[in-house]
């Protein structure tokens, strides 16, 4: 921190995407050589250090490895076709910066790993460089990045490495350009100052300085760069083209739908990344499928054949019948409708049945009489000659839509509030799908068909209403108040008793990272929790109190509820309230009062001991000479001595004044107790030696020796008190031991 500029994580992250959007401009608009584009270029290397630093900061805080890299390797995938239809002039088959980062935490997986061997570790470290340096976009480069940042232990020592790093690797492809106009084994004609502006990475150095450790508030959401990155190259190669061109009304046609699928696909991630529920799995399906319409739509744009369009048909056919049953399936659960599982078997084998007959219509002519390829606009398209199967999908569309009506209308009538919300919801969604059929019928398309609009926007508002009722199921809804319960561990139950739901918290109380979507009861904790026979966890010192809760919908069980509540707090207000009740105030031994009890539990146990009450010599004599504070120091000085005994051997209390009590535990030699007595007198004598007022001891003791006739504590006080006075009448600093009296036999 330089003191005057501090910069949170999402102000570094909203620098990196402007510059990067800076540098893609640059690289698609501008000469490489020209002054602004060189500007640009340099401007653009802010990105990747600011990127592998988030990198480093993520290994070392990520709760779940694997979900990390399979969030990085989904946007990965999902940028590989945006990354190359912008940048495949100049990078030909390497691949995107998320590829280089998955390398990244793949050499830090390695170089971390606690059991492999070192042969080992080398090898896959060779293994790493080298598919970078073949097929990264930025060939090891991020990679030493993100080892600086990672081993760096101050940002001093981070900096240092990392411009060792970008000096060292400029540096190279320097020597290897040189080289190479003699070699010949690059395929690049490049001067040797030609990549100088990479040093334009050590500008991120003051940015990094500021950073201030805090996240700042998400922009626009947690997944904010992993959307933007593919999306912005997408936006980015459409002005290109458009710019120099090459546009027809066909190319925009066949982006749309690519575009669309590409959507698909982010939305089918986002899906996965919610938190496990019965509707997660329907519009999953919902969304699968319809990425298999939307790709039959692609293949039919660019078929040239009659066989290309019928296999077109039949992917198109399969995902959209299909479809329908994943929106039927999503719309009971909204409506709480429940659909016996043949009635789906049926409703498949329907749709499976229709798509086959598709396949099979070049023989039978059974869905299409026939297909007329023309050229329109240099381009095939094709009229289709619709025959029985195709009136017959066309009745199996109209029975699941009129299924899904009779599901809304019930719950419209009989439905809570928030199923009424969901079916109204769902109702919208189905006016959305054929409003593109509208548009295509009123010929303003130029007789594109654009169902595909539809279809996405449908996807758009399930995927609305998934995220703002939960996951629609009672399970679900309770999870986004477990979210916001961020102090508190929760674990969600469903119904089939699987874990549907929980937070690290809970994760690490019940001793397993990996518990959802598993049975409840492989866990043996949750399994106690469940039978009630575990109410209360510790966990990192701390204490939490376990609530188990029903979640009743509909009057049935839906699953159970788990609490972790910190009661830490609570505990240690009860036990300092304890503490003071069974405790001296100014001594810290016991009172008393709960001495007593502990004797008298001692004696119900049937368990033997000596009871010994002992008296200060002079100790008023020190109170009236040193004050009352020297006399407290004596009485806490003592008892710092009996503290030293442990309490399997003994326990002890502050009687009042400067006479204390001991009790033996299980000790009834007499000379073992005489033994122990004298080393207490002897320290407590030793501790006071030099003081000009002599302070000793005197001590009166009675022996419980016999399990079967075992004396009341009543009787050992008295004995004790006894002897202590017989010891002071002895001349003190002295101490008298015997058994009490026996019981008279009534």
């Amino acid at each position: 921190m330089n003191g005057k500029i501090s910069l949170n994580k999402t102000h570094l992250q909203l620098i990196a995407v402007l510059a990067m959007v800076t540098d893609h401009i640059a690289w698609g608009f501008f000469e490489f050589w020209s002054p602004a584009g060189q500007v640009m270029h340099v401007i653009g290397r802010l990105t990747i250090p600011i990127m592998c630093f988030f990198i480093a900061e993520g290994f070392k805080k990520t709760h779940n490895l694997y979900k990390y890299l399979g969030r990085l390797a989904a946007f990965d995938v999902l940028s590989v076709v945006p990354f190359y239809l912008f940048f495949h002039a100049e990078f030909g088959h390497r691949q995107n910066i998320l590829f280089d980062h998955m390398l990244s935490i793949l050499a830090l997986v390695v170089l971390e790993h606690k059991t492999m061997k070192k042969w080992a570790k080398v090898l896959v470290m060779v293994f790493v460089f080298s598919i970078s340096i073949l097929i990264a976009g930025w060939p090891v480069t991020p990679i030493l990045f993100t080892l600086s940042f990672y081993y760096g232990k101050t940002f001093k020592e981070k900096a240092k490495w990392f411009a060792i790093s970008n000096i060292g690797t400029v540096a190279a492809v320097m020597a290897a350009v040189i080289l190479n106009k003699h070699l010949h084994f690059l395929p690049v004609d490049w001067t040797w100052y030609d990549r100088s502006y990479l040093l334009g990475f050590l500008l991120a150095l003051p940015l990094l300085a500021c950073y201030n450790g805090q996240k700042g508030k998400p922009l626009l959401g947690r997944y904010f760069f992993y959307c933007f990155y593919p999306a912005h190259l997408l936006v980015l190669f459409f002005v290109k083209y458009i710019a120099q061109g090459n546009a027809t009304a066909y190319d925009i046609y066949l982006w749309i739908h690519i575009i669309s699928l590409l959507m698909v696909l982010v939305m089918l991630v986002w899906v996965f990344r919610a938190k496990s529920s019965k509707m997660q799995t329907a519009i999953a399906l919902f969304f699968v499928l319809e990425g298999v319409y939307i790709l039959g739509f692609i293949i039919e744009i660019l078929a040239t054949t009659v066989e290309t369009f019928y296999m077109a048909c039949v992917v198109e056919y399969f995902g959209e019948l299909l479809m329908l049953v994943a929106f039927l399936i999503f719309a009971s659960e909204c409506g709480r409708i429940r659909i016996p599982l043949f009635v789906y078997i049926a409703h498949v084998l329907a749709a499976l049945a229709l798509v086959y007959s598709i396949a099979l219509t070049p023989q039978t002519h059974f869905f299409y009489k026939e297909i007329i390829l023309t050229t329109v606009d240099g381009h095939i398209k094709a009229t289709f000659v619709h025959s029985t199967g195709y009136y017959l999908s066309a009745v199996y569309t109209v029975f699941v839509i009129a299924e899904m009506m009779m599901i809304f209308i019930n719950s419209l009538i009989k439905g809570t509030k928030i199923e009424k919300r969901r079916v109204g919801m769902l109702a919208a969604v189905m006016m959305f799908i054929w409003i593109p059929y509208a548009i295509t019928l009123s010929g303003i398309t130029g007789g594109y068909e654009l169902p595909v609009i539809g279809v996405i926007g449908a996807g758009v508002l399930l995927l609305i209403c998934f995220n703002r009722y939960g996951a629609l199921d009672a399970v679900a809804i309770v999870s986004e108040s477990a979210l916001a319960k961020a102090e508190e561990g929760v674990i969600i139950i469903d119904d089939r008793l699987f874990v549907t739901f929980s937070n690290a918290l809970a994760r690490q109380i019940v001793g397993n990272e990996a518990i959802a979507d598993t049975n409840a009861g492989r866990n043996e904790m949750i399994r106690n929790i469940l039978s009630g026979n575990t109410t209360e966890a510790r966990y990192g010192g701390r204490v939490y109190e376990i609530r188990l809760e029903e979640l009743k919908h509909a009057s049935y069980n839906q699953g159970y509820t788990i609490w972790f509540i910190d009661a830490t707090k609570q505990r240690k207000l009860l036990d300092e309230a304890k503490n003071i009740a069974n405790h001296d105030a100014l001594t810290g031994l016991y009172n008393r009062r709960h001495f007593e009890r502990l004797v008298v539990d001692e004696i119900a146990a049937k368990k033997t001991g000596t009871l010994i009450i002992t008296d200060m010599d002079n100790f008023k004599i020190i109170n009236d000479t040193y004050g009352h504070k020297r006399g407290d120091n004596v009485l806490t000085e003592y008892a710092g001595i009996l503290k030293e005994y442990p309490e399997e051997e003994l326990f002890s209390c502050r009687i009042g004044g400067d006479e204390f009590m001991i009790y033996l535990r299980g000790i009834t030699d007499l000379k073992k107790t005489e033994e122990l007595i004298g080393h207490i007198m002897e320290a407590f004598g030793h501790r006071f030696r030099d003081d000009k007022v002599k302070c000793t001891l005197s001590a009166g003791a009675a022996v419980n020796a016999d399990p079967d006739n075992l004396s009341d504590f009543s009787a050992l006080y008295n004995t004790a008190d006894k002897n202590l006075y017989a010891a002071k009448g002895n001349g003190k600093n002295t101490y008298v031991l015997e058994t009490p009296p026996e019981k008279e036999t009534p």
